[in-house]
């Protein structure tokens, strides 16, 4: 009986453990889709350059966008704009070929708009990277809200991918949606957020484990080592 129950102690511990294990990882496969405005808080001075970006992270089975980029044209000037689709040597969303049906900016209405689908035979493209790159000029003091819309609606659209003959349907993709905001700060105080020259780079999702678990992890396996040590030398001793 002690010998049926350290067995089924053994077998416990170590379910528990992959449990452990296994958790962190689907709940990292469940994260939300997110399209952002980085930097969020932009503080600048006036005839200072500007670049921000537009970045989705945490997007699975991607095969169509329509994103648009509105800000004030009383203090915000666009220099110039970059799409990075498809993706080429990492960066960039989207596996090609790609229809591009718009990627356009206009100054006049303070407006950039991106709607690109791929074409057959393209795959779904899942990741996290910068969708596009728009570089401004501050021409006056005051506050601009960098917004996140479509060409459209009010949200930017994400559409999913439907192999063909599979009888599926392209769907929504849902997302959470930051913006982002620029304010003038006086021309003596150190701006918070500049311009950046970083090339825009593509990440992989990564499964992370919360020290804790790894702690837990660690004690359990310990424990699982030490019962099963137990077992040994007394199935030894018998």
């Amino acid at each position: 009986m002690q010998v049926k129950h350290l067995k089924t102690s053994i077998v416990v511990l170590l379910l528990i453990t992959s449990f452990l294990v296994i958790l962190p990882i689907q709940m990292v496969k469940a994260q939300t889709t997110t399209i952002s405005v980085s930097p969020q808080n932009n503080q600048v001075t006036v005839g200072q350059k500007l670049t921000v970006n537009i970045e989705i992270s945490n997007v699975q089975n991607l095969y169509g966008v329509d994103i648009a980029l509105t800000w004030s044209t009383s203090m915000l000037k666009l220099d110039s704009n970059q799409s990075f689709v498809p993706v080429s040597n990492g960066v960039g969303i989207l596996n090609g070929p790609v229809l591009v049906v718009q990627d356009t900016a206009d100054q006049t209405t303070g407006e950039y708009n991106l709607i690109v689908t791929s074409e057959n035979p393209a795959g779904a493209w899942s990741g996290s990277a910068t969708i596009a790159t728009l570089t401004f000029t501050v021409t006056s003091t005051g506050q601009s809200s960098l917004t996140l819309k479509s060409s459209t609606s009010s949200t930017p659209q994400l559409a999913s991918y439907a192999a063909p003959g599979s009888g599926g349907t392209s769907e929504p993709i849902s997302a959470t949606v930051v913006n982002g905001i620029v304010t003038t700060a006086s021309s003596s105080s150190t701006p918070t957020s500049s311009s950046s020259t970083s090339s825009p780079t593509a990440t992989a999702s990564v499964p992370e484990l919360s020290v804790i678990a790894l702690l837990v992890i660690g004690v359990l396996i310990t424990l699982a080592v030490a019962v099963l040590s137990v077992y040994m030398r007394r199935k030894t001793g018998n």
